[in-house]
């Protein structure tokens, strides 16, 4: 397994060496395998990775926000400082306790154990969640890591380690992007048959959890009639629909909307605190990056949305005017998103509009706009325009949840800074600074994993 994995785990889910070990002293009864998933859920919303990082680091990347200058947290990546980030703590953590969700999946769907018929439906949800976990990781492992799915015609380019048992001697090379893709697809596929109940809300998986997440895999991969397949399920399913008005606003700070698929929960005595993501935007917490006035003019004050900035007096010149409120309590206790029912309308739409189909995709597109806008006029633009609008309400629904920069490279677009506070206003597609490098000790550690081009030990 990578080396990191092996020093970044923080509970006992890593003490034993062998599965044949681990099997007999840990998985004994349907509770052993409640408490190793809700691990996993713990360990998926920490700051190094859907608490803070990675939705973070993805849109900071992009044009829709700008350094506050008060400090200089993420800065580098901000900047695209190659040379300067391959021993940062931001990536190295993010790819360990990414690795460290993949060896409690590991666990647990590689664990023998035989459940008594009662609890038969139990079992195979929480062995799904498993693997709706593991792909889940992968995914993320692959995107930030790895170059987007088109970046070579047959995703040949590389990806990185796909490590499916626990075994500390390992010391895998990079599986290709397509061969991680690929697994990323079995799991989730895996976890769809497997899960049948809903266990916890959006809070934990669920079978349409997996589909949403895999409607955005697929979109990502361009199999656009995947895409509406998965997404024609979760809509289908009849079981979520978008939110209105003040509910709108609510949504973010009290979580578990109806539109709600599947996104991080943070309590009163279970939060990130000062490193959660609204923190790194609210006056009140770090307050180091703003909403790019670019994106801002773009969005109709009547719209509900505007009401996901705030203006704050004290910013002037060209840091004025505006913070996002998308999480807005003190108390860092706002829930993170990881898909939403819009961001499933939306994946649909663009598969619509790439398979020719402009009529269904200007319907999709119309819900998300005129749910924000009542008054908003029906969408007439077709083919590449129909596109384009569609990529700017990405920004506007799905901002500052950690989507910019993947839409960016999917689409082969250069990032352009028009309000721009940074030292690198405009960054040019391809670049080998749209995904992070994989981090120095891993590279000290495995002599035969290599390092992404641009950066030290390529």
């Amino acid at each position: 397994m990578p080396f990191l994995l092996l020093i970044a785990g923080c509970v006992d889910l890593t003490l034993a060496p062998t599965d044949e070990v681990w099997d007999g002293a840990y998985f004994r009864t349907l509770g052993d395998f409640r408490a190793a998933t809700i691990g996993i859920y713990d360990q998926m919303s920490i700051a190094d990775w859907y608490g803070r990082s990675l939705p973070l680091l993805a849109d900071q990347m992009g044009e829709d926000v700008k350094l506050s200058g008060s400090s200089g947290r993420y800065q580098e990546f901000h900047n695209f400082e190659g040379q300067t980030v391959t021993s940062h703590g931001y990536a190295t953590e993010l790819w360990a306790e990414i690795y460290e969700a993949v060896n409690m999946a590991n666990h647990i769907i590689n664990a023998t154990y035989e459940p008594p018929d009662a609890v038969r439906v139990e079992f195979d949800q929480l062995v799904g969640e498993a693997h709706a976990a593991r792909a889940l990781a992968y995914f993320d492992l692959v995107r930030m890591f790895g170059q987007h799915y088109t970046f070579t015609a047959d995703a040949s380019h590389p990806g990185v380690p796909i490590v499916l048992e626990s075994d500390p001697t390992l010391r895998p090379a990079r599986n290709t992007v397509a061969e991680v893709y690929e697994q990323v697809v079995s799991d989730f596929t895996v976890a769809i048959d497997r899960m049948t109940t809903a266990r916890g809300g959006p809070f934990m998986f669920t079978r349409e959890a997996a589909q949403a997440l895999l409607s955005r895999v697929y979109l990502y991969m361009e199999d656009f009639g995947s895409v509406i397949a998965m997404a024609n399920a979760v809509i289908g399913s009849g079981k979520y629909s978008l939110v209105e008005g003040q509910a709108y606003i609510d949504q973010f700070a009290d979580g578990g909307s109806s539109e709600a698929i599947f996104e991080m929960q943070s309590t009163d005595t279970d939060n990130r605190g000062s490193d959660s993501l609204g923190g790194m935007y609210r006056a009140s917490g770090y307050g180091d990056f703003l909403p790019a006035k670019d994106l801002l003019d773009r969005i109709d004050p009547a719209d509900i949305r505007w009401q996901m900035f705030v203006e704050d007096p004290l910013l002037v010149g060209i840091y004025a005017s505006h913070r996002v409120n998308k999480w807005p309590t003190r108390a860092n206790t706002d829930n993170v998103p990881v898909i939403r029912l819009s961001e499933v309308y939306l994946n649909r739409a663009e598969a619509y509009v790439l398979s020719g189909n402009d009529a269904a995709a200007q319907a999709d597109l119309d819900r998300i706009r005129q749910r924000g806008l009542a008054t908003a006029p029906p969408v007439t633009a077709t083919g590449q325009a129909l596109l384009d609008e569609i990529l700017l309400e990405r920004r506007i629904e799905l901002g500052y949840e950690g989507h910019r920069v993947f839409d960016i490279t999917r689409h082969r677009l250069d990032v352009v800074r028009t309000d721009c506070t940074s030292d690198v206003c405009f960054y040019g597609y391809p670049g080998p600074y749209f995904i992070l490098p994989i981090p120095w000790a891993e590279i000290k550690a495995n002599p035969n994993i290599q390092q992404n081009p641009g950066y030290a030990g390529a």
